[in-house]
């Protein structure tokens, strides 16, 4: 007769079990940490990506993923290794191993995390008369962003270009060899629907034009704080931003507020960003005027986690300044700065300048 629960020889053998496979976990966990510091060191010195680097490169996109699970899901067991890989780790050891040769090449890999993330929030896989385009937009005030692009993958040029109201820098890509070398970037590695369904079709378009048949992966990775992929949405789209308000129960009758902002058409990438900081169905605001969404992050506890993200992987375009700005009255406001007169009217003057690229302004 079938028995209705387990006997306590199936717990312990069960207890015993898991207990064996967390162990191994913590094990890969720390050779994790060895391999990223020694990839950090290779990337700080500039070392070419040669056998060493790509066996490196090997081991922590591929062998780390339980490790990966362990700090992202916060100890919770999954023995499914496909589904941690394809929600947490992004995937390039094709791209390193296809670059290994290629000495104007200084990608990181926290480059690009960042680099994919930028290109989800500012870029487009464009599909024309039968032919595929990748080019990236920024204002002419920001342009260095696209050469730092340029430099770090090699390749790629930026032409100026005039629409409706202002001037624009474009990085764009045009030649088989490095639609090759983007497809190895992005394929498998994207984080929203809308870039994941564009370059699904984009894929298809490079196929036909070119006469290959390079199978589009279907996984999406999920943004997390072990990644840069956020910093380099934030460049695209986020915003920094602040005020002193009115408040009736401040002895001043002043209250700073702080928030950073992340606008974006996809209402999905916004509460995947959301649930990395807060646990909670609000802070995502609809706005008709451009038919898109907003996150909208203002608590001082929150920003505090946003900020020491920020710090360990830094943002590459003129927003740094702002942040770095943001920054300082975010510690000024927790030191209660803003609780007297000299205080709250310095704050308030900063306020007004955290988004103003003049040097001589800060």
């Amino acid at each position: 007769m079938a028995m209705e629960g387990p006997t306590p020889v199936s717990s312990l053998i069960h207890a015993a079990t898991m207990v064996n496979i967390y162990s191994c976990l913590k094990i890969e966990y720390i050779l994790f940490l060895i391999f990223r510091y020694m990839l950090k060191q290779l990337n700080k010195y500039k070392v070419n990506y040669n056998w060493v680097n790509i066996l490196l490169m090997y081991y922590y996109n591929y062998n780390c993923n339980y490790a990966l699970n362990i700090v992202n899901q916060q100890d919770s067991l999954k023995c499914n290794s496909s589904e941690i890989g394809d929600e947490l780790t992004f995937i390039l050891k094709n791209f390193f191993h296809l670059n290994q040769n290629n000495n104007s090449l200084s990608s990181s890999l926290s480059f690009l995390e960042w680099f994919i993330g930028f290109v989800e929030g500012d870029g487009s896989f464009i599909r024309s008369k039968g032919k595929v385009y990748l080019d990236v937009t920024q204002n002419m005030d920001d342009i260095q962003v696209l050469y730092y692009i340029q430099k770090e993958l090699g390749f790629g040029k930026i032409i100026l270009r005039k629409e409706d109201h202002r001037n624009v820098g474009v990085f764009y890509v045009t030649s088989k060899n490095d639609f090759m070398k983007l497809i190895h970037i992005f394929n498998g590695n994207i984080c929203s629907n809308h870039k994941f369904n564009q370059f699904k079709l984009w894929l298809n378009v490079f196929n036909e034009q070119y006469k290959e048949n390079i199978i589009w992966i279907d996984r999406k990775v999920k943004p997390s704080l072990r990644t840069a992929w956020l910093s380099g949405f934030i460049d695209a789209e986020g915003h920094f931003g602040g005020r002193v308000k009115y408040c009736r129960t401040s002895k001043l009758k002043k209250a700073p507020h702080l928030a950073l902002t992340i606008g974006q058409k996809e209402f999905y990438i916004l509460s995947i960003i959301r649930n990395i900081f807060i646990t909670s169905n609000k802070n995502i605001s609809y706005d008709k005027s451009w038919n898109g969404w907003r996150l909208h992050i203002a608590s001082f506890k929150t920003l505090t986690l946003v900020i020491k993200y920020l710090q360990s992987h830094p943002l590459k375009s003129e927003k740094n300044k702002a942040f770095l700005r943001f920054t300082e009255l975010h510690s000024k406001i927790l030191n209660k700065e803003h609780l007297t007169i000299k205080g709250i009217n310095e704050i308030e003057k900063l306020m007004t300048l955290i988004n103003n690229n003049n040097e001589n302004s800060s």
